[in-house]
């Protein structure tokens, strides 16, 4: 008899974040025997050897009123992705993440005929509760990394499956302390701040002129102070606000975004998957967030839940201040920043509150205990 024959996996992702886990899924998988891969995939998941079908650098959006830009790319996606399953008969479809894309597409997929894995779950406890439910008709099985989504999901009626945050596999600064100041030209007894405005031009635009300014107030009576920023390694072009000769206080950093979350005083991280891994590092941070006027009034209308703040969420309480929208100004952060870089006890105390974070997230071992389930429904 020869080999088995391969099995085939359709792909689906749309974020740098999503598109990283899903390579290192990917790659779990190989260990379980062999297939071959195709989808939307952005470069790791290219470099893990999944045939692109569409570049997924081309289909990230921010917000509700900036997908009506991208709209003929994504029902060309949709089209696309829908007659792959047709042609291509894949075992299963794997989705990663991406929800506005996925959440729509999952239910075409599944009565195309696919089998669909679901990875990293859509926050319907935050947006639609009632999604849940309707996810049971379409998802085969789901695989979270929160734990307190297993239960929700479960008493939908979804087949779920808690395997832990892929973040704690591979978790660690790129330098360490000493070669990060080397790099940076700053003294060991320097304080650092860090200032993460986002990975997307957007998100940046409105987050970066109020990071530096308050930066920039903090540093006016701190003359050992530094402010780096962690720049998005696949963004070439600076913006207005660190163009020209920056002043000596202020850095720009790429490819060190852990180095800046582990060895900084304090951060100002905007929301998202960053907040989460500075809160592991055990960072005192604020979580920060500004959106346009239109997608601020439609979130206040959907969103169900207290924080913003993935750290806060998975704590259940505030571990991380969150200055959203109005409230994020050049004062009210510098005054909340302040405490940490300038008094220990202040920090300690912030380190002890995000310490149930790491506790509650568990260890590393996310991304191969996700692709032993979705092996599972290969067999």
């Amino acid at each position: 008899m020869g080999e088995p024959l391969a099995k085939r996996l359709l792909i689906v992702t749309g974020e740098a974040s999503g598109d990283l886990h899903a390579a290192r899924l990917v790659t779990a998988l190989r260990a379980h025997g062999r297939f071959e891969a195709r989808g939307v995939a952005g470069p790791r998941l290219r470099a893990a050897g999944v045939e692109a079908l569409i570049d997924a650098e081309r289909l990230a959006v921010l917000g509700f009123s900036e997908i009506v830009a991208k709209l003929p790319r994504l029902f060309a996606t949709r089209r696309r992705l829908l007659e792959t399953v047709d042609r291509w008969r894949p075992d299963v479809v794997v989705l990663v993440d991406y929800p506005g894309f996925n959440l729509r597409i999952g239910p075409l997929l599944k009565a195309h005929g696919a089998r669909v894995f679901y990875y990293i779950a859509p926050q319907v406890w935050a947006w639609h509760p009632e999604r849940a439910q309707a996810m049971a008709r379409w998802v085969d099985r789901l695989a979270v990394v929160f734990p307190f989504e297993e239960p929700i999901f479960r008493d939908a009626g979804v087949s779920v499956r808690y395997v832990g945050h892929p973040l704690l596999d591979d978790f660690a600064p790129e330098l360490d302390e000493a070669a990060f100041r080397a790099e940076l030209g700053v003294p060991a007894a320097a304080r650092l701040v860090g200032l993460l405005p986002g990975s997307r031009r957007q998100e940046i635009h409105r987050h970066l002129g109020t990071l530096i300014e308050s930066a920039r107030a903090l540093a006016a009576t701190r003359p050992d102070l530094h402010a780096v920023v962690a720049w998005p390694a696949d963004l070439a072009t600076r913006p207005p606000e660190l163009a020209g000769a920056l002043p000596p206080w202020l850095h720009v950093v790429r490819g060190r975004t852990r180095s800046v979350q582990r060895w900084a005083g304090a951060c100002a991280v905007a929301s998202g998957t960053a907040t989460l891994e500075t809160a592991l590092f055990g960072t005192p941070l604020a979580i920060v967030y500004r959106v346009g006027w239109l997608n601020y009034q439609i979130a206040r209308r959907l969103v169900s839940i207290t924080h913003i703040g993935l750290p806060n969420i998975v704590a259940g309480s505030t571990v991380a201040p969150e200055l959203i929208q109005h409230a994020f100004t050049p004062e009210a952060l510098a005054a909340t920043l302040a405490p940490w870089l300038d008094d220990a006890a202040a920090a300690a105390r912030a380190r002890a509150g995000l310490a149930v974070v790491r506790e509650r997230l568990g260890g590393p071992g996310a991304s191969a205990r996700a692709a032993a389930v979705l092996w599972e429904l290969l067999a």
